[in-house]
């Protein structure tokens, strides 16, 4: 009885009339996405044949099946779902209570391009807002500023009628105080504002803050063409700044040939990097050259 009544409930969010019909879709699907995605999406597709496009799955069930971490299906189901190509409905257990396996529906082809444009327009307003909020940011500075500015020139009329009206000893004062304006200034340091604080202090004894700035901007840009989460993303760049750093040594040490070009290195070397990540999840992953061709082709 409690099959049949999960069935019927499934049935509910049955999208196709016929097997033919989702078979034929997700074909359409796996054309527009990459290995990884499509490997998750046939296993749900191959489990949805008794309620047609619904399947009822635990995290460890697809992962088992694809030979993947759970931690890489739930990025691929989050990828399937932000993009619209299957719809997520979560489930609770009738007697214990709390959450069960997640229902899986796959979405129609009118379905998935709704979805996809209504996320696009969402990522637009997010976008148009940032920029809203950092114009705003930049302007309140700028009257900070100008505020600062008045300050600081009252400051300096009241300082010299002051020093006029006392003579030699408020004259005294004034040098002193600019000499430790300049000493302050020589011994100025600020926080690197663009590369994150684990790297900049791993990296800052090989490259200076310049260089390292340029080197990690580098390596985003290099990594932005692959679909990897912050935690990839940051362990690539980790793992390339190591291999550049490895590189300099043994040419210094005598046993390499020299890097000319610090960002073409980093570049070439976070192409590779990337790609294991993405298609073998995990930027760690060996790949040689004739591999790497084949599937880059």
């Amino acid at each position: 009885m409690t099959t049949h009544y999960t069935l019927v409930h499934f049935t509910d969010y049955q999208n196709f009339d016929s097997i033919q019909e989702m078979d034929a879709t997700v074909r359409q699907f796996n054309a527009r996405i990459s290995k990884p995605h499509y490997e998750t999406l046939n296993v749900l597709k191959q489990h949805s044949c008794k309620v047609i496009g619904v399947s009822h799955l635990k995290v460890a069930t697809i992962a088992n099946a694809v030979g993947r971490s759970t931690r890489a299906i739930h990025r691929h189901l989050k990828y399937l779902a932000d993009n619209g190509f299957i719809t997520v409905a979560n489930t609770s257990r009738k007697k214990s209570g709390g959450k069960g396996a997640n229902i899986y529906i796959i979405n129609r082809i009118d379905q998935q391009k709704a979805i996809q444009k209504k996320h696009v327009s969402y990522r637009k307003a997010s976008h148009r807002n940032t920029v809203k909020t950092a114009v705003k940011r930049q302007q309140q500075q700028a009257f900070a500023y100008i505020k600062v500015k008045k300050q600081t020139m009252y400051s300096l009329k009241l300082l010299n009628s002051l020093f006029s009206s006392t003579g030699r000893k408020y004259k005294r004062m004034r040098k002193k105080m600019k000499l430790t304006r300049i000493d302050n200034i020589k011994n100025a340091t600020f926080a690197n504002r663009i590369v994150p604080e684990g790297i900049y202090h791993q990296f800052i004894p090989f490259f200076s803050d310049a260089q390292l700035t340029a080197l990690y901007k580098t390596a985003v840009n290099r990594l932005a063409t692959f679909d990897l989460d912050a935690i990839q993303q940051n362990d690539a760049i980790t793992y390339g700044l190591e291999s550049l750093v490895k590189a300099l040594r043994r040419y210094h040490r005598g046993e390499g040939e020299p890097v000319y070009n610090l960002y073409a290195y980093l570049n070439r070397t976070l192409l590779h990097i990337g790609f294991n990540g993405e298609f073998y999840d995990d930027v760690y992953a060996y790949t040689n050259a004739a591999d790497f061709r084949t599937a880059m082709a």
